[in-house]
C-alpha cells in the first residue's frame, strides 16, 4: 500500500506528526500499527524498515505516523522522513497488533511513557468520537511540559468525566504509590503500558505487584528511544 504525505505538524519542539493518504482504503482498530518502508539514499544499520503506530483514529480516514526525532543524530529513515516535501511517497503493510479495545465496558489503565501515547491518543479520541461507554484512567509521564496531545486530551477528558488524565513531569514518576493514588481498585482494571522498553519494562513490574492476571496486561514496546 502506498501512502502519500498531505501535512505535516509539530505536537512538541522534537516530536512530529506526519500525515497521508493511503492509496486504497484501509480499515484498522486504534491501538494498531503498521509496517513502514522508506527508499532513501545511504540508509544507516537499522536500514528502510521502521514499525509504528497509527496515531490517527479510525474515523479521521487517514494515517499518521508520530514519532520523536533527534535532530542532532537522527536515524538515517527519520531524517529522510523528517525532510520529506508534501506529496512524498512511502510504502506501508498492515495493519496489525493486538494493543486495542476488546470490551469498552470493562476499566482501564493507561500507563505511557512519552511517544508511548500515540496509542492512546488513537484509542480515546476514537472511544470518544464513538461516544462508547469506556471508563479509562490514563497516567502520562514525561520529560518536560512540552507534552504531546496535551490539549487535545485535556478537552476530551473535560467531556467525559469517566476519561480521566494524570500527567508526572520527571522526575516525578509513575509508581505504585501513584496508581494507588488514582485507581480506586489497582486490582480490577485492565493495564496498557506503552513507551520505551526500559519504560515498559520497569512498569510491568510495577503493575506486577498488584497482583494483576498476564491476560489483563498489555505491553507495546518503543524500540529506539531512551528511557522517559
Amino acid at each position: 500500500m502506498e501512502l502519500t504525505l498531505i501535512d505535516k505538524k509539530y505536537e512538541t519542539l522534537d516530536t512530529v506528526s506526519f500525515f497521508f493518504k493511503p492509496s486504497s482504503p484501509i480499515f484498522w482498530t486504534a491501538g494498531q500499527f503498521l509496517i513502514y518502508t522508506l527508499e532513501h539514499q545511504n540508509p544507516d544499520t537499522r536500514g528502510k524498515m521502521r514499525f509504528f503506530t497509527i496515531s490517527s483514529a479510525p474515523f479521521e480516514n487517514h494515517i499518521a505516523i508520530t514519532t520523536k526525532i533527534s535532530y542532532k543524530a537522527p536515524s538515517s529513515f527519520k531524517k529522510a522522513l523528517s525532510e520529506m516535501k508534501l506529496g512524498g511517497k512511502i510504502q506501508a503493510k498492515g495493519p496489525d497488533g493486538d494493543f486495542i479495545i476488546e470490551d469498552p465496558f470493562e476499566e482501564y489503565v493507561f500507563i505511557a511513557g512519552g511517544v508511548g501515547i500515540t496509542p492512546f491518543r488513537s484509542i480515546i479520541a476514537d472511544l470518544a468520537h464513538d461516544k462508547s461507554p469506556i471508563n479509562v484512567t490514563l497516567l502520562y509521564a514525561n520529560q518536560n511540559e512540552d507534552i504531546a496531545f496535551k490539549k487535545e486530551l485535556d478537552e476530551i477528558a473535560n467531556g467525559n468525566p469517566n476519561i480521566k488524565v494524570n500527567y508526572f513531569i520527571s522526575p516525578i514518576r509513575i509508581d505504585i504509590e501513584s496508581i494507588n493514588k488514582v485507581v480506586s481498585d489497582p486490582k480490577k482494571p485492565f493495564y496498557f503500558i506503552s513507551g520505551p522498553n526500559n519504560f515498559v519494562e520497569g512498569l510491568s513490574v510495577v503493575v506486577n505487584r498488584f497482583g494483576i492476571e498476564k491476560k489483563r496486561i498489555k505491553h507495546d514496546y518503543f524500540s529506539g528511544y531512551d528511557n522517559d
